[in-house]
């Protein structure tokens, strides 16, 4: 008969064997994915050959940049992505200060209505913004594009900013009004610099996600407006020409390279200001 401590070191040995699976089955695309962009598409055939690199090569990424114009797509992805950031940091971080400072049913009516555009599934939106983008010229331009993703941003930034406003102490603002603060003042001096962490994370979020999006690129973006998450698809060829796998992997290489670069050099502030709103001072 297997004795209770015994049994406790089988629940262990089989917790660690679970975790160290999920851990393979975590780990394993993202390897997958970097081997394909090294390896000739012939290879994809057997999983083995594609992870020892049997035929190592560059020739993807070189027709990634040359055939796959990257730096157009690059580009494009950049500027939608760094507007989309500036312009819901404007616009969400007052808003969100105004409504933690309101109290009772309005400031919750005023904050479900901010948040309820975050419900609605983006493939709803598509078509009546791109028949509204028609009218109004904007059908196919970067800025009917960003303007898709503001849609997106705004709600969800404002909802997560007034958490993190609602957790600064209520003694350092009284103390602030002490001093002879205007509100501006107490505003830019104090109360921003508590949030900073998380307004940083929340800019890193929204970069992200508006660097990722794809339907809204795909229904609203001309050719001259198109993100690399569209740029990728020129790839994906027909029925005679096939999929050219090898370089599909090396274009998601370098359209995912950036974005964790720029998460690792941010980590700091991502982790602060992920737990800033979490306890309120």
């Amino acid at each position: 008969m297997i004795s209770p401590r015994a049994k406790r070191r089988l629940l262990v040995v089989l917790l660690h064997v679970m975790l160290g699976l999920w851990l393979i089955y975590s780990v394993l695309p993202p390897v997958m994915l970097i081997a394909a962009s090294f390896n000739s598409t012939a290879l994809f055939r057997s999983p083995l050959d594609l992870l020892l690199l049997r035929e190592f090569t560059f020739a993807n990424f070189g027709e990634a940049f040359t055939r796959g114009a990257f730096w157009f797509f690059f580009q494009n992805s950049i500027i939608i992505s760094s507007a989309a950031v500036v312009i819901t940091l404007v616009v969400c971080v007052p808003m969100a200060y105004g409504l933690s400072k309101i109290s009772g049913r309005a400031r919750s009516a005023v904050s479900f209505a901010v948040l309820a555009m975050r419900f609605i599934p983006y493939v709803v939106l598509a078509l009546p913004l791109f028949l509204l983008y028609v009218n109004l010229g904007l059908a196919g331009s970067r800025a009917g594009l960003l303007l898709a993703h503001l849609a997106i941003h705004i709600p969800f930034a404002t909802w997560m900013l007034i958490g993190y406003f609602e957790s600064v102490p209520e003694e350092l603002e009284k103390a602030g009004i002490i001093d002879g603060c205007s509100p501006w003042n107490l505003f830019w001096n104090v109360t921003l610099p508590v949030v900073r962490p998380g307004v940083i994370a929340l800019a890193i979020l929204v970069f992200v996600m508006s660097w990722n999006e794809y339907l809204f690129a795909l229904f609203l973006a001309g050719s001259n407006a198109q993100p690399l998450t569209v740029g990728i698809t020129r790839f994906l060829g027909g029925a005679e020409a096939g999929v050219e796998y090898g370089v599909i992997a090396a274009y998601s290489v370098l359209i995912v390279a950036p974005v964790i670069v720029f998460a690792l050099a941010a980590n700091r502030y991502i982790v602060s200001g992920m737990t800033a709103g979490a306890v309120k001072g």
